[in-house]
């Protein structure tokens, strides 16, 4: 049988991927937690870390056996507080992740209201693309993420706001004086896109598909100030999206229209109800909600979970 201090220990390492560094959090010798580790492989009978020349690294049974792990952890520390009589919703961590844009203006701010009301519970962040953290969701790497709930049969969302694409236009542009343009106004213009596995990608090649643009694309980018500051150089144009919520600021800004296609998608607070939740993730949804809602965003109907 499985101890929950073996657990610990393993997801120490997990975390570290370094012996010396996770025996000393767990105040063991490292001799012994290289004991410990190989104790714990052979029970299980399965091999749970590798060398990778001077590396330590997760196998694939070891990754999924240190989520679970993770899982079960907190499980019995909230059963612990369950024990003591104290709310279990007052200590512990929260793992949430989001998009580097979408974290400045969103995810920041309701971390903040957050820790007024919980000041004792652990934020961990990750940022990444919206293919990452929909993954992340999956596994159990986030309890909470902030992203575009896509074709996922797993994850639950409630939505929060609409991204919006734009492209942002160099200097003098033919365009520029315009309201909303389509991808055909720009069809011959060198563009800047994000990378791959963001939505403002996504939703950028699905237009471009629609009207049958092949567009030239000459630099892509994870940064939406990056894209920015390099159309306002007249390096060509910036598509981006209302997701970074400074897009009105940006110089140059056109919303870009379809009478085709979308060019919105909603964004969602996401979860996967297979997975343990602490109690407060709730609370750090409503402060999600507050936030968008203060900036003027409008919610969309809820999703119901499968």
């Amino acid at each position: 049988m499985l101890e929950l201090r073996e657990l610990r220990n393993f997801v120490a390492v997990a975390e570290c991927l370094n012996i010396t560094s996770a025996a000393n959090a767990v105040n063991l010798s490292q001799p012994a937690l290289s004991r410990q580790i190989q104790a714990l492989e052979k029970k299980l009978g399965v091999a749970l870390f590798e060398r990778v020349g001077k590396r330590l690294v997760l196998t694939a049974e070891g990754a999924d056996f240190a989520a679970q792990a993770s899982e079960l952890l907190e499980r019995a520390q909230d059963l612990m507080h369950r024990a003591r009589q104290s709310e279990p919703d007052q200590s512990g961590a929260l793992r949430i992740g989001a998009s580097p844009q979408t974290t400045a203006w969103l995810l920041s701010p309701a971390m903040a209201r957050f820790r007024t009301i919980h000041p004792k519970v652990d934020l961990m962040v990750s940022e990444g693309n919206n293919d990452e953290l929909v993954e992340m969701v999956e596994h159990g790497a986030a309890h909470m993420v902030v992203a575009n709930l896509g074709i996922s049969n797993i994850l639950v969302g409630q939505p929060l706001f609409s991204a919006q694409l734009f492209a942002v236009l160099p200097p003098a542009h033919r365009c520029a004086t315009m309201a909303s343009i389509t991808i055909d106004d720009i069809a011959r213009d060198p563009m800047m896109v994000m990378r791959r596995g963001f939505l403002t990608r996504h939703l950028f090649e699905q237009t471009a598909a629609a009207h049958g643009v092949r567009p030239r694309i000459v630099l892509e980018s994870d940064s939406t100030q990056t894209l920015a500051a390099l159309a306002h150089d007249g390096h060509g144009v910036a598509i981006v999206s209302s997701s970074a919520q400074n897009i009105t600021d940006i110089a140059n800004a056109v919303e870009l229209r379809s009478t085709i296609c979308q060019t919105s998608a909603e964004v969602s607070a996401l979860w996967n109800p297979r997975r343990y939740r602490p109690a407060y993730v709730q609370r750090f949804f409503q402060a999600l909600v507050d936030v968008a809602g203060e900036r003027g965003l409008t919610l969309g109907a809820e999703k119901q979970e499968k």
